[in-house]
């Protein structure tokens, strides 16, 4: 993969005339753009991927170049890190020194800070895939009228209700549960 970037200097009218900046920034459809703000759709990244650390913004980034849906991945951690006490963590490796850098080339953990539990969600950015903090059964997804959310049946007992997204349904299915997850850690 070749990534090329480019800064261009002018007021907005200039650049929206320039027909050279069209040329440019006229990308392949599966080309991923950088906009300047914090969002996004599915064929864009913020420049600062929202609530990861310095440390792991490029990591996330790179990612997210190969998720089926990073605009929503985007939105849905814009979202939940505007709650309160809301932190994104990498995660620490179980053999990695003291000093060693937080991890975040597989997952995040999204925590509430002060919580005694561990994270209320694990964010998979390559997948675009949300593990909550959640026991529930399908007929409590049902009844709650979440239509995109599955049970997982391996991996820790207390995160087995995972949302892949994959359109806006799937995004407010995940928004809301972990609304539940965050309320309850």
């Amino acid at each position: 993969m070749k990534v090329t970037v480019f800064q261009f200097e002018g007021t907005p009218e200039e650049l929206d005339a320039s027909q050279v900046l069209k040329e440019l920034t006229n990308h392949p459809r599966d080309a991923v753009a950088v906009v300047p703000n914090g969002t996004c759709d599915s064929g864009t990244l913020p420049a600062r991927v929202p609530g990861v650390a310095d440390e792991g913004q490029e990591t996330v980034r790179q990612l997210l170049l190969r998720s089926p849906a990073p605009g929503l991945f985007v939105r849905f951690l814009d979202e939940a890190t505007r709650w309160d006490n809301v932190g994104v963590y990498g995660i620490k490796r179980k053999n990695s020194l003291p000093d060693a850098p937080l991890d975040y080339s597989r997952y995040l953990r999204l925590r509430r800070q002060g919580s005694q539990f561990g994270g209320f969600a694990y964010v998979y950015a390559e997948y675009s895939t949300i593990n909550l903090r959640l026991n529930h059964s399908q007929q409590q997804l049902d009844e709650l009228g979440i239509t995109t959310a599955r049970i997982l049946t391996t991996g820790h007992r207390e995160y087995r209700v995972s949302v892949s997204l994959t359109d806006e349904v799937s995004l407010t299915d995940a928004l809301r549960l972990a609304q539940i997850a965050y309320s309850a850690t």
